[in-house]
């Protein structure tokens, strides 16, 4: 028995073959990302994010394979930033334990008068 749902066709996965030649709207590329529509714009405009290449009224497109590329770009220079910040919270620790023995022992030497 059919039920209602088996009537739908399921979304299949693009074949990696026209992964560079395939079109993609401007929610796709954002989506991809996990970003908003007017994020995604506002890249394109500044020249961060890959230019379309189709841009007609309604109908404005870009190859998935730049859209791709930039993400990974992205995800790059993330990770790059994460372990730049774990190097500048190692050392601001270091220096805060420091500062707080200093602290301890200027307290020490206050409290015994010397």
């Amino acid at each position: 028995m059919k039920t209602k749902s088996d009537t739908h066709q399921s979304v299949r996965p693009l074949p990696a073959e026209l992964g560079s030649v395939a079109l993609i709207d401007a929610k796709t590329c954002a989506a991809v990302g996990g970003m908003s529509l007017s994020w995604w714009h506002a890249e394109v405009a500044a020249g961060r994010a890959p230019s379309p290449a189709i841009r007609k009224p309604r109908c404005t497109r870009w190859r998935m394979a730049a859209v791709r590329a930039f993400w990974i770009e992205i995800a790059a220079k993330a990770a790059a930033d994460l372990e730049t910040a774990d190097q500048v919270r190692a050392k601001a620790t270091k220096a805060s334990a420091k500062a707080q023995a200093l602290r301890v022992a200027r307290a020490a030497t206050v409290a015994t008068g010397q």
